[in-house]
């Protein structure tokens, strides 16, 4: 039997626990640094396969080391354990059990494809060269988690040469498997901005210095350095997400506070934002009279794919589900994700797994997502295959 039927078979023969998993963890969402019970869940089945592991790394994470028959490289293979802070409006029988929290970007998903991975290659250890690394990563949705488990150690003991990711897709169609050539996610900066005047009477405000009129000016110019000061062809996203002042609709405030999000997947837009917004703030001194204090926050960068290692991965992914399967998306997300802090420093790739439900308008981080469950098997078939490609 060749090792497409082997992967083929021991993955029918588990889905169906893996979708009991899956449901189990969608029933009991935890946020990101707390995800105490998905840790636990993982460790047991880890440890009901015989891997070792190490728990509490990056506070909540669990790493798994599957050693193969033979020398050879390490590969890290990534999945994200926690939940984001929404009210589930699925109308599933197992949604979720916690108000407040679902898991609304199928990280339930993630972590139960690895899961299966770990079942399938446990199976299939003769013929791995070298050593998996199985990272079960908490917080991703804060954009910290991976460094935290970074700091933990996460890339030592033993060193890590290749790492390999996956997010699932809700727009592309369940069975398949989408990847871009280059860039995958956006870079994420962070800024919290407080603009501080003086306050006065609405009827008077000759006599302050009005921050609410500020803000708006700020607002609509940093639109501008987008559409006038970056290249078209560098795509680049500035939003302000929170504004909060004043007290009265009769009270002009001291001060307004404003909290938002810088995208790119261009290293040069990147620098040229903050440069521009500094600018703009130093304008917005000098001709409105407001002063202002910048919390510049740069955070993720951008996740792009190693041509070489994306081209193995795709070779062993297409050798098990077929050509007709892979499908190249025109354009990478202008999302972020931290498993970019690994194909930072080692060479990587990563997938999208089709989660397409068909009649369902949905998205991610909405409250009525969830994931069509064709893409666990699937995400469990095409990662094992890219893995031992890799490792071959």
């Amino acid at each position: 039997m060749d090792v497409n039927q082997q992967i083929e078979q021991k993955t029918d023969r588990v889905t169906d626990d893996l979708i009991r998993i899956r449901r189990t963890i969608h029933e009991n969402p935890e946020l990101g640094f707390e995800e105490v019970e998905t840790s636990r869940l993982v460790a047991e089945t880890l440890g009901g396969l015989g891997i070792p592991l190490r728990k509490g790394v990056g506070k909540t994470g669990v790493v798994g080391l599957l050693e193969g028959n033979a020398p050879g490289q390490t590969l890290a293979i990534r999945a994200d354990m926690d939940c984001l802070p929404i009210q589930e409006d699925t109308g599933l029988p197992f949604a979720s059990k916690v108000p407040g929290k679902m898991h609304a970007c199928g990280h339930d998903a993630h972590t139960t494809i690895l899961l299966g991975v770990a079942m399938v290659l446990n199976d299939l250890r003769e013929q791995i060269k070298g050593r998996v690394k199985l990272i079960f990563q908490p917080n991703e949705e804060g954009l910290t988690g991976a460094q935290a488990m970074i700091a933990d150690g996460v890339f030592e003991d033993p060193a890590i040469d290749l790492c390999l990711g996956y997010h699932n897709w809700p727009s592309l169609e369940a069975g398949r498997i989408g990847y871009h050539p280059d860039v995958s996610f956006a870079s994420s900066d962070a800024f919290d901005l407080k603009l501080r005047g003086r306050s006065g009477h609405a009827a008077h405000p000759h006599l302050a210095i009005d921050t609410v009129t500020a803000t708006a000016y700020f607002v609509t110019q940093l639109q501008t350095v987008v559409s006038r000061e970056v290249s078209p062809v560098h795509p680049a996203v500035v939003s302000v997400g929170r504004i909060e002042g004043g007290t009265a609709r009769n009270i002009l405030p001291d001060e307004v506070s404003l909290q938002g999000t810088v995208r790119t997947q261009n290293g040069d837009a990147k620098t040229r934002i903050e440069e521009a917004m500094r600018r703009l703030l130093e304008g917005l001194k000098a001709g409105m009279r407001v002063d202002y204090e910048l919390d510049y926050q740069p955070g993720v960068p951008v996740l792009r794919n190693n041509q070489e290692v994306l081209a193995r991965v795709l070779d062993g992914v297409r050798d098990i589900l077929g050509s007709d399967r892979i499908q190249e998306l025109p354009e990478g997300s202008m999302g972020s994700e931290d498993f970019a802090y690994f194909t930072e420093r080692f060479p990587g790739a990563h997938l999208r797994i089709g989660s397409k439900i068909d009649g369902l308008d949905t998205a991610l981080h909405r409250s009525n997502f969830t994931v069509n469950e064709l893409a666990i098997p699937t995400g469990v078939r095409a990662v094992s295959r890219a893995a031992l490609h890799l490792l071959s």
